[in-house]
């Protein structure tokens, strides 16, 4: 009889929860028929759960700075794509590619990174 109740709410648990991890797991935010690249320097790299964050700073043609911040998978699935929590530091240049979010700030769900010489540090384009 314990077991059946625990069951009963476990599966009750799965039902209402179901939708809201769903959506967390979806990338909806971001807008995946799009891409954009840009070049900055590192900022910070956010080595965490649930979700790895690089953020860098874009300087445009006229001098203004734009933080950018760009999303990864978990720690765990960024250790299966090859990085570390070495792999990015303040102040190195990079060139990020990624799907942008869809109502304009600067996030980018990130596809691939490279340093300005064209060396690629990590590239998730075929990892779906």
């Amino acid at each position: 009889m314990k077991i059946q109740r625990v069951l009963t709410a476990a599966v009750f648990a799965l039902v209402v929860f179901a939708g809201v991890l769903s959506a967390h797991h979806s990338k909806a935010f971001y807008d995946g028929a799009k891409k954009t690249t840009n070049t900055g320097t590192v900022v910070e790299w956010k080595w965490r759960n649930p979700h790895v964050f690089l953020v860098w700073d874009v300087k445009d043609a006229n001098g203004k700075v734009t933080q950018w911040t760009g999303e990864f998978s978990s720690v765990t699935s960024s250790v299966a794509d090859g990085m570390t929590k070495d792999t990015f530091k303040p102040g190195m240049e990079v060139v990020v590619t990624g799907a942008p979010s869809k109502v304009g700030s600067p996030q980018s769900l990130i596809s691939r990174v490279a340093k300005p010489d064209g060396t690629v540090i990590v590239d998730l384009r075929n990892a779906d």
